[in-house]
């Protein structure tokens, strides 16, 4: 148990050092990774990993949204299980207080830290692979009749993503009897209300600036596309995407 409990720290040690390479890994470590990325659900030594832990947080919110592979992890790098869950109680308050769902009760977390990778953009040759680790937050109550996944910043703690789904209701009955203009209406209604509670919790949760945004009502999936501005003024996107029933939401992250 102590030799285990000493490689351990052993691994923890090397991927303090190892996260100071930054965000993007250099082009020959970029290809050595890509011939690595074909099986998407491994267990890697941590020290091992040149990851993103210590890039900031809008880099990591690009990459929750667009990564394409998880690398699944024994732990993290700086934060345990016992900060993740207190992040994710936390997050879980705020998107019920801000609107976007109802609350919901939350004892028992289904946690696992990963590394998430993007590969290199061949249109961008100077760009590598992007690696971050994020934890994977899964939660359900069938009372209230919602499945949550949150990603969570191993670093920060902040959350990058949502997902939700709603349960327990027939909503394609209720379908049948509006006709198109009506159910545009209420997605757009939805939408509109959803964003606004949003918008609030990432000028007061990230620090960001909303500068404008755009909502798309047509089609299986519809989304609110909010811009918003951070401290050096680089723009972020982040979407709030719905299904038509309204029973699966997403943050940050494709349907």
């Amino acid at each position: 148990m102590k030799n285990r409990r000493g490689m351990a720290v052993a691994a923890a040690f090397l991927a303090a050092a190892a996260l100071t390479v930054g965000f993007f890994l250099p082009d020959l470590a970029g290809r050595a990774a890509d011939q690595k990325l074909s099986v998407q659900a491994e267990t890697f030594a941590i020290g091992k990993v040149p990851s993103a832990a210590d890039a900031r947080l809008v880099d990591m919110l690009k990459l929750a949204a667009t990564y394409e592979n998880e690398l699944y992890l024994d732990h993290g790098a700086v934060s345990d299980e016992v900060d993740i869950r207190i992040s994710a109680a936390d997050i879980i308050n705020r998107l019920s207080e801000y609107g976007m769902m109802d609350k919901i009760e939350c004892e028992d977390f289904s946690l696992s830290p990963f590394i998430a990778v993007k590969g290199k953009d061949q249109s961008v040759p100077s760009t590598g692979v992007q690696m971050g680790i994020i934890w994977k937050c899964y939660v359900s109550d069938p009372q209230a009749g919602i499945d949550l996944e949150l990603l969570i910043d191993d670093r920060s703690g902040k959350m990058l993503s949502f997902g939700f789904n709603r349960y327990g209701e027939n909503p394609g009955a209720e379908e049948e009897y509006r006709n198109e203009e009506e159910i545009s209406k209420e997605i757009q209604e939805d939408l509109q209300e959803k964003s606004a509670g949003l918008q609030t919790l990432c000028e007061e949760y990230y620090g960001f600036r909303h500068t404008d945004i755009e909502y798309h009502t047509e089609g299986p999936s519809c989304f609110a596309r909010i811009f918003f501005e951070d401290e050096n003024g680089e723009n972020i996107t982040l979407d709030l995407e719905r299904d038509q029933y309204g029973t699966v939401y997403t943050w940050n992250r494709t349907l």
